[in-house]
């Protein structure tokens, strides 16, 4: 640590809705005295807690949603009209979107979107962390959106969620923890955790994506968390994997070349995904003098249409994903369904609703990988199994989109128990990252927060002149 920086016992602690100073002064080293490590391990294990319990029911709900979705649209299939039917899902998903747009832009803008950018962007001290607010806006509003049929993820909630408890418990503790950033970190990477019951993985996403940078201090307390939160999620949910597959053996080295050319293809989507991403933003920035809530709406009657011919395919993408993890079909039904669900995923997230992008993009890769199985048969005329393919193609395209190789592998494995395909995952996710580096397209978290900071900018500057 250099002579000018001050130790961690003195840094002081942000004050609320400020950005967090002496953050880089962390020396990244555990508390040297036991009874100061011990404090923060209980301290961090509450804040693990807390983010099991909250991501374990929004998980819950969304479950019921979800299955309350598919048995409505069933129920209006079965006794209303077909010509006047469609009406009833579209109205209803409109209904929610709009509510949950709506309570975004009135009540805490910044819950928008997915929260890990803007945790990201605290924990580099470029943003003030968000108030409690966040927590009821980011719950209701992500069960909305989601519920309703918009592609996002429970991963971008109960990230930003886990985020705000652990700051919420450091401005209580502030006198036992004085650095607030270590509990925000470890509350954040609980909420991964929580999402995709998978502990280890969130736990490198702390320093693989939101530090960029190995901290002893902040990967203890979060592993920590991630354990405790975990262990909560599945006391209210279940033990089980996320998606359930077959076992498989040991992949033959004359395969992994294949697997190294579906990286490829896996980093050519990821850059199509970052840049139109980004461009859905910018279009939807275009309607900003819509009344509040209509954008949600827009998207939520067209999630809602679809919804009516075909309900399993709107939503987080969790049951499309482990369709192509379990099926194998017509090359041409999984390209259509990756273009659908594509598009909708870039509206969803465009309109502003509070939700993630992890389970999206995992659902596009189970896709192309299901896709890519059935046009290697076609070609090779030999069987392939379209389960293993879908798995390595959701950590590529992981791997591509979010540029965090480690993590992507790690949840894959976690999610699935495909650890026989650890060696393929890895050699297509590297050529999945080599493609969007060599191209010069950001990792998309980079560019959201980048995004976050400006508008933030924008923001105080208006409020400056006014």
């Amino acid at each position: 640590m250099s002579t000018g920086s001050p130790s961690i016992a003195t840094v002081p602690t942000a004050k609320p809705l400020e950005p967090m100073p002496g953050i880089t002064a962390d020396d990244d080293r555990l508390p040297q005295k036991p009874m100061q490590w011990l404090a923060l391990m209980v301290v961090a294990a509450f804040v693990g807690a807390g983010a099991g319990l909250v991501g374990g029911v929004f998980r819950l709900a969304l479950v019921w949603l979800d299955d309350s979705r598919t048995n409505m649209v069933q129920m209006v299939y079965a006794h209303v009209p077909h010509w006047i039917g469609w009406l009833i899902p579209t109205a209803l998903c409109a209904a929610g979107a709009y509510i949950s747009v709506w309570l975004t832009q009135t009540l805490s803008p910044q819950t928008a979107g997915s929260g890990i950018p803007r945790v990201e962007a605290a924990l580099r001290t470029h943003l003030a962390p968000v108030g409690a607010v966040i927590l009821p806006v980011k719950f209701i509003g992500g069960v909305l959106s989601i519920g309703s049929g918009l592609a996002l993820g429970r991963e971008g909630p109960t990230v930003q969620m886990g985020g705000t408890i652990g700051r919420i418990v450091g401005d209580w503790l502030r006198r036992i923890i004085p650095e607030p950033w270590t509990l925000i970190a470890a509350g954040a990477g609980a909420g991964l955790a929580v999402a995709f019951n998978a502990p280890l993985a969130a736990a490198l996403f702390v320093m693989e994506e939101l530090l960029h940078r190995f901290s002893a201090r902040v990967f203890s307390a979060t592993l920590i968390a991630c354990i405790t939160g975990t262990v909560v999620l599945r006391a209210v949910v279940s033990n089980a994997t996320d998606f359930s597959v077959a076992s498989f053996g040991n992949v033959p080295a004359g395969v992994l070349p294949n697997y190294l050319l579906m990286g490829i293809v896996a980093g050519f989507l990821g850059v199509a995904f970052n840049v139109t991403l980004l461009a859905a933003l910018r279009l939807f920035d275009c309607a900003d003098r819509w009344p509040r809530g209509i954008k949600g709406a827009v998207v939520g009657a067209a999630a809602g249409l679809l919804a009516w011919y075909a309900p399993r395919d709107v939503g987080g993408g969790e049951s499309l994903a482990q369709f192509a993890l379990s099926t194998h079909v017509a090359i041409q039904l999984m390209v259509m369904l990756l273009l659908i669900r594509f598009a909708l995923t870039m509206t969803s997230y465009g309109c502003g609703a509070p939700g993630g992008i992890f389970a999206p993009l995992l659902a596009l890769g189970a896709l192309l990988g299901n896709a890519y199985a059935s046009a290697t048969a076609y070609v090779t005329h030999v069987p392939t199994a379209p389960a293993a393919y879908a798995i390595v193609a959701m950590a590529a395209c992981f791997t591509s989109i979010v540029r965090s190789p480690l993590t992507g592998v790690v949840l894959l494995l976690e999610m699935t128990g495909g650890w026989t395909l650890i060696l393929p995952m890895m050699a297509a996710s590297l050529t999945a990252y080599a493609v969007p580096e060599l191209l010069g397209n950001p990792p998309i978290y980079d560019s959201l927060r980048e995004r976050d900071e400006l508008k933030e900018k924008e923001l105080r500057s208006r409020k400056g002149k006014s």
